[in-house]
């Protein structure tokens, strides 16, 4: 099942003016192509273990994946040098993943239906209506997370549930990334915690072809230490701990599922 976004996303792509029939200034072609989006790579395991040490299972990853962006700005981490990189480890950056402070660029196509995918599968689904743009050169992806009612996502832009287990101690748990006033805060709009920036795309974007886009769940619990969900868990239940906002996990799990790099792979082929 698909959401059309249409009316929003294609907002955006209006003010940049690429609705029309290519790029007078430029000369560049109004081009359409086919888009799908898939999860774990194939051969890809669905259980990873963090930095925490726990080995972290997911039996559920449910992502409405769309709309996307491809964007003419650089990732800020490929325009840094060496040892700007380097100081991260004895200064903190101030942005986050590389995407916080980009320049606006250009937005050369965009994908705007809404699909929801398994991301444990490496199965590859075709998104309606594929994607239309310019021909130009592109640097970066943008994603704009957005709920979705559909395929049991129950209002949730992403749904996870699984088992982590360390040292012999194994916490189930289940949780979401839900899109609302709940994840904002003074340095944090809701359209700047829907949209992850900076994603690598170097790709050129031509009629015919194909935009694939797949989710990788291998750092979603980067830095979650389930001992806190262990801590909430009534002896001798089954049932598994719902994480969030209060608890590290579901701070670890916010952050991570919007990081620029090792999320999300993107490619374009002819």
């Amino acid at each position: 099942m698909h959401t059309s976004l249409s009316h929003r996303a294609r907002i955006a792509l209006l003010a940049l003016g690429l609705s029309g029939c290519g790029d007078a200034g430029t000369g560049n072609a109004r081009v359409h192509f086919n888009a799908q989006v898939g999860g774990i790579a194939e051969g890809g395991s669905n259980t990873v273990t963090n930095d925490q040490g726990w080995a972290v299972t997911l039996t559920e990853a449910r992502v409405a994946f769309g709309p996307l962006y491809l964007n003419t700005i650089t990732p800020l981490e490929a325009r840094r040098g060496p040892l700007e990189r380097l100081s991260d480890f004895v200064i903190s950056p101030a942005w986050a993943h590389g995407e916080t402070h980009l320049a606006s660029g250009r937005i050369a196509a965009q994908v705007t239906a809404q699909v929801v995918i398994d991301a444990r599968a490496p199965t590859l689904v075709s998104i309606p209506g594929g994607g239309d743009g310019i021909n130009l050169d592109v640097e970066s992806a943008e994603v704009w997370y957005y709920n979705s009612t559909a395929e049991g996502m129950n209002g949730a832009a992403i749904r996870v549930r699984g088992e982590a287990t360390r040292a012999g101690v194994t916490v189930p748990f289940r949780g979401a990334l839900v899109i609302d006033a709940g994840i904002t805060g003074p340095q944090l709009t809701l359209d700047q915690a829907r949209r992850v920036r900076g994603i690598p795309a170097a790709l050129t974007v031509r009629d015919g072809g194909t935009l694939t886009v797949r989710i990788s769940t291998q750092r979603w619990f980067d830095g979650a230490d389930f001992s806190e969900l262990a801590a909430q868990r009534s002896e001798g239940s089954a049932d598994p701990v719902t994480f969030g906002l209060s608890d590290n996990v579901g701070r670890a799990f916010l952050n991570n599922v919007r990081r620029a790099r090792d999320v999300f792979a993107v490619q374009f082929t002819d």
